[in-house]
C-alpha cells in the first residue's frame, strides 16, 4: 500500500449521495464518485475506472431499476479494510434479461465493465430495489512485480 493511500483510508469518512432517476444526474454521480476516489488515495487511473463502474451502475439503475424519474437511486462509499467500497441502490426488481443474440449483442453489458475494472463486485437483487456494490483496494495502486 503506498504511503498517501494508507494516509486517505485512515481519514477517509463515509459519503452519501442521492439523485432522482432521471439521466441527466448521471454526469453528477460519475464526478462525485471520481472525487470520492481522488479523496481517498487512489491514483489517476483507479479514479477513471470508479468513474467508469459509477457511470455504468448509475445508469443502470436509472434505466432498468427504476419505475419512475422521481424514484431514488442512492450511492454510498465507504473504506472497509484498505479498500473503497461504493453502493448504488435502486428501487427497481432486478430481471436477468435473456434475448436473442442480435438484440442482447448492443444492451446488457454494464456489469461486465463494472466487473473488468474493480477489484470486486456483487448484486443483491430484491423485491424492493437492487443494490450493486464494487469495491476497488488501494494495493491495486501498488507497482505488480
Amino acid at each position: 500500500m503506498n504511503e498517501m493511500g494508507s494516509m486517505a483510508s485512515k481519514t477517509f469518512a463515509e459519503r452519501d449521495l442521492s439523485i432522482v432517476a432521471d439521466l441527466r444526474f448521471l454526469r453528477d454521480a460519475r464526478e462525485w464518485a471520481a472525487s470520492v476516489a481522488g479523496d481517498f488515495g487512489l491514483n489517476g487511473e483507479h479514479c477513471f475506472q470508479i468513474k467508469l463502474a459509477m457511470s455504468e451502475a448509475v445508469a443502470n439503475a436509472i434505466q432498468h431499476g427504476s419505475r419512475a424519474p422521481e424514484d431514488p437511486v442512492h450511492i454510498s462509499a465507504r473504506e472497509r479494510g484498505g479498500a473503497l467500497v461504493f453502493e448504488v441502490r435502486d428501487t427497481g426488481v432486478f430481471r436477468q434479461r435473456n434475448g436473442p443474440a442480435e438484440e442482447m449483442a448492443e444492451r446488457g453489458r454494464g456489469l461486465g465493465l463494472v466487473a473488468l475494472v474493480m477489484d470486486e463486485v456483487e448484486l443483491e437483487p430484491g423485491e424492493n430495489g437492487s443494490l450493486l456494490r464494487f469495491t476497488k483496494r488501494l494495493e491495486a495502486d501498488a507497482p505488480r512485480s
